[in-house]
This record gives C-alpha cells, structure tokens and sequence, in this order.
C-alpha cells in the first residue's frame, strides 16, 4: 500500500509539474499579402506559353517572374508584350512574392 501511495505521489507530482511549465505557443499567421520588392537583371528566358520570364540578378540569381494580364511590359515608353521580350535583355523588374510565385507588376526594359 505504501508503493501504490508512492507511486500516486510521484505521478500526481509530474503531472503538476508538466502542468506548470507548459508554454504558451504563439500562431504566427502568413502575411495576406508581401511588400513589393525591385529586380534589376538580365532576361535569361522567355516563355510566352507559360506567361514567364526567368530574370538574372547581378550575382546570377535566377527569379521565375509570373506575368499575368495586369502586368505593364514596357520598352522605353512604349507598352510591349511579353513576346518581345529577349535573352540577354536588361530589365527593371517589379513584382509581389506570393506562394503560387513571384507575380510581376511592371518589368521595364532598359536601353
């Protein structure tokens, strides 16, 4: 009787103490929507099919920029399609990161 009045200590004890030291978890919820972020870079493909253009920082990053129907292409200051664009090309590139990708706003193409 003395181990089973024992045993009923040391387990209500751990359970008191599992109790007092649980922590508080924060949700950390996802952003609606991201900051618009600049790219300067070199076009290093096009894909008019898959409305993508695949854009090279100045350390060789590659970024798969989404082009969608709102997206302002521009050569100069002339509108442009996608089509037009070219491998090699400099472009000015503003886009918003979404988890589906990187969705561009307006990629400008310098002269």
């Amino acid at each position: 009787m003395l181990v089973t009045l024992g045993l009923s200590t040391i387990v209500c004890a751990s359970m008191a103490l599992a109790a007092s030291t649980t922590k508080t978890v924060q949700r950390h919820t996802m952003p609606t929507r991201w900051q618009a972020q600049d790219l300067k870079g070199t076009v290093s493909m096009v894909d008019p099919q898959q409305d993508l253009v695949v854009v090279r920082d100045s350390s060789g990053v590659p970024f798969d920029i989404r082009v969608q129907r709102s997206t302002h292409i521009l050569e100069g200051q002339k509108p442009a399609n996608l089509s037009e664009l070219a491998k090699n090309q400099s472009v000015d590139v503003r886009f918003i990161p979404e988890a589906r990708g990187d969705m561009a706003r307006q990629i400008e193409v310098q002269r």
